[in-house]
């Protein structure tokens, strides 16, 4: 069985192809989990909160391996990532307690290794295709979508025009879509090539039968 900083290496090792580097990072996902788990409701003391806090932090966990130096000190890095999530969760939980109350019961979901993995497979995507963008949008894209800057605080941040800043989300909008669209193209099977059918050859002095 493969060790844990061999696992890190794997799944940040761009030589590899990104099938292998998730197989890699999946197994981390696989040995980590419970203890993730611990280290936020230790902060939250909410099961679902909790879990919400560890699936963010797996996926901000692979697209920050590349800041990890030593591959051997993946546990205690991970932690701080973990906690730093479940500390941010606690902040954004400002809702009306009485209308919670009041909602019926739902069943829990629990997301386990292989949701966690997809949803760092599919930010992977949108990571790669916001990339795509020319300069000008990628940036706004980043700040409003990614990083949660209000059109407002980009258009303070930037210099510019409020009406600039909602122009360029728009362009972005539409080119991420024809972006998106292109990759999942790429990523779809061929369509399958049917033979074509022979013509049956009827004799013209004999009637076909039914």
């Amino acid at each position: 069985m493969e060790k844990n900083d061999i696992l890190v290496i794997n799944a940040r090792n761009q030589n590899l192809s990104v099938g292998q580097r998730h197989l890699a990072f999946g197994e981390l996902v696989n040995r980590f989990y419970d203890v993730a788990y611990r280290w936020a409701y230790a902060v939250l003391e909410d099961r679902h909160q909790a879990q919400d806090a560890v699936q963010e932090a797996f996926v901000v966990a692979f697209q920050s391996l590349d800041q990890l130096r030593d591959p051997l000190a993946f546990a205690g890095w991970l932690r701080q990532i973990v906690v730093s999530q479940a500390y941010r969760q606690m902040r954004g939980q400002f809702v009306d307690s009485s209308s919670i109350e009041a909602a019926p019961e739902l069943p829990a979901y629990e997301p386990g290794p292989a949701a966690i993995l997809e949803e760092v497979e599919m930010k992977e995507r949108v990571m790669t295709a916001v990339q795509a963008l020319p300069e000008k949008e990628q940036i706004v894209t980043q700040l409003f979508y990614i990083n949660g800057y209000s059109q407002y605080e980009i258009a303070r941040l930037l210099e510019l025009p409020l009406t600039t800043v909602k122009k360029r989300l728009q362009y972005a909008r539409r080119n991420l879509k024809g972006i998106m669209v292109s990759m999942v193209d790429s990523f779809a099977p061929p369509e399958p090539v049917l033979a074509p059918i022979p013509a049956r050859h009827i004799h013209p002095s004999k009637p076909e039968s039914y």
